[in-house]
């Protein structure tokens, strides 16, 4: 089966957290005149965080305490629980807390903590509690973000269209695959929270022998008007792409420059792994972390590539990479990691065909370098589409974003 999958933002592939929790300092901060407020750092992987605990009175067992309460999502980077109680010097605090991490629970019964003095709420008195927001690495649409906060969060209980852009067109540069990009329901679509994009051969969505007759996307084009990307004139060799496909992607709605970003999907890998079951027959975890001076690859928790950009920057090999030398001059001005030293957006797509398949793969329907290969794509129809099945299908479960 001829997919080539893309979950990217900047051309990548994103992983899964660790397998096992290990309990950071709990951070307890009594309020005054009134407040207490508990806290632990957000981190890959933590789905719940949930305090017990009780004043001057040990806790008996896992009770629920008398204050008992299931935090559900992060802010700022941290976990927190926060209640109005009024505190005192000297009173004595009693509590365990649990964490759902990956699935699993982690329970920790908590030091007694004394109460010795009372944090102003104002902030108008320092103290040696660290601040909830520590500026990291990542910015946001321009602005810097609180390290480890979680800046992005989807799980496609629908498709928000102000958050994913759908693209009407067909692809041309770097890869030119042989799909339309349709907004279509066969091809796009959610169903249980999760999001299903689907190829479909054109002459099913458009038509028998539409690959032969003039396609204009016209109005609903999201290419350039009159271009290419929104006209197709069939002549001779040159036909309408004969798969369609969908891509979606954030560009209009949310950027960020380093950070880690993780999918969690079904979907076809480029790098070979021995496995007793199929690839597809279960969901996995891609996760890029983004860095200033590396990009990590990561499938599972494994680390699949580290990319170090050379001595002089990428700009070095732009004959190898096929650059233009006037964009590698562009690339001179950046850091060292240029062009990825710039806020991108995220990608998510199905591509069928075209020239992000290596000529040393085997059984290849197509030659990428050949002026008809849509044409040798299409005609090998009989070899290709009998690979195709239900599991023909990206699927993706959730995308997050976390700051650096």
């Amino acid at each position: 089966m001829y997919l080539l999958i893309t979950l990217l933002c900047f051309y990548g592939i994103f992983s899964v957290s660790g397998q096992y929790y290990e309990f950071s300092d709990v951070l307890i901060e009594p309020l005054g005149p009134k407040g207490l407020r508990v806290s632990i750092p957000d981190e890959d992987g933590i789905q719940l965080f949930a305090f017990h605990g009780k004043i001057n009175s040990p806790m008996k067992g896992r009770e629920a305490g008398i204050f008992s309460e299931d935090i559900r999502f992060a802010e700022n980077g941290r976990w927190t629980f926060f209640t109005n109680a009024r505190l005192k010097p000297g009173d004595k605090l009693y509590y365990w807390i649990h964490v759902l991490y990956d699935g699993i629970g982690y329970e920790k019964d908590g030091e007694p903590f004394t109460v010795t003095e009372l944090i102003p709420r104002d902030g108008s008195t320092t103290t040696s509690t660290p601040p909830l927001c520590e500026l990291g690495q990542t910015k946001l649409n321009g602005k810097t973000a609180c390290k480890g906060m979680l800046i992005f969060h989807e799980t496609f209980s629908r498709l928000d269209k102000t958050k994913w852009k759908p693209e009407v067109k067909f692809p041309q540069v770097p890869d030119f695959e042989f799909v339309i990009y349709d907004d279509d329901p066969k091809v796009l679509y959610t169903e249980g929270e999760t999001l299903h994009i689907r190829p479909q051969l054109t002459e099913d969505v458009y038509g028998s022998d539409s690959i032969n007759r003039e396609l204009d996307l016209n109005t609903r084009c999201t290419g350039l008007v009159q271009s290419p990307e929104c006209i197709r004139k069939p002549r001779a060799w040159h036909i309408v792409p004969s798969v369609t496909a969908a891509q979606i992607s954030t560009v209009e709605s949310f950027s960020f420059i380093y950070g880690a970003i993780e999918v969690k999907a079904k979907n076809y890998g480029l790098k070979k792994i021995f496995s007793y079951t199929h690839w597809t027959d279960a969901y996995h975890v891609y996760r890029i972390e983004w860095k200033p001076d590396s990009i990590v690859v990561k499938v599972d928790g494994v680390v699949f590539g580290t990319v170090y950009p050379p001595a002089g920057g990428f700009a070095i090999d732009h004959t190898i990479i096929q650059v233009d030398p006037a964009v590698a001059d562009r690339w001179r001005k950046g850091t060292v990691l240029a062009p990825f030293d710039q806020e991108m957006y995220i990608v998510l797509g199905v591509g069928v065909g075209g020239l992000g398949f290596p000529e040393s793969m085997t059984n290849k329907p197509w030659e990428s370098d050949h002026p008809k290969a849509p044409l040798q794509f299409y005609r090998n129809q009989s070899t290709w589409k009998q690979t195709w099945g239900d599991s023909s299908v990206l699927e993706v479960d959730y995308v997050k974003v976390w700051a650096l």
